[in-house]
């Protein structure tokens, strides 16, 4: 596909495709006429890109990722990890609106309770650096 075929089916903007493209996140051939041809699978690298950015990824964590080369395996644990990061920050919210007239040793011993477990995830993401 040529750029402006990319774009169109996308909704990314050509600038946008060339700066991902300039950034080496987005493969492409040239032409006998020297027009970029972007293979069929373009349109799922520029749908991972901008669900990473929705993580407030920068590009070089992009990067990273799509260089990396993930199995779809490894996007489907990872879809799962953010729903379930997702799901934590709504359980977190919940909370702390329990605790906002709680007394205070409430809140201390559910503070300790969160700090052990969020050890815990700590430990489980450094595993994954």
């Amino acid at each position: 596909m040529r750029i402006g075929e990319v774009a169109k089916l996308s909704g990314v903007s050509v600038r946008t495709i060339d700066y991902y493209t300039n950034a080496g996140l987005l493969a492409f051939e040239r032409s006998e006429a020297n027009y970029r041809l972007y293979p069929n699978n373009v349109l799922q690298t520029l749908e991972r890109i901008q669900v990473l950015k929705k993580q407030r990824m920068s590009i070089v964590e992009i990067q990273e990722i799509i260089c990396a080369g993930e199995t779809p395996e490894t996007e489907e644990l990872i879809d799962e990890v953010i729903n379930e990061f997702d799901q934590l920050q709504q359980k977190i919210v919940r909370l702390e609106e329990q605790l906002k007239d709680a007394p205070h040793h409430a809140k201390t011993q559910t503070g300790k309770a969160l700090e052990r477990k969020m050890a815990a995830i700590t430990a489980l993401l450094a595993l994954l650096q």
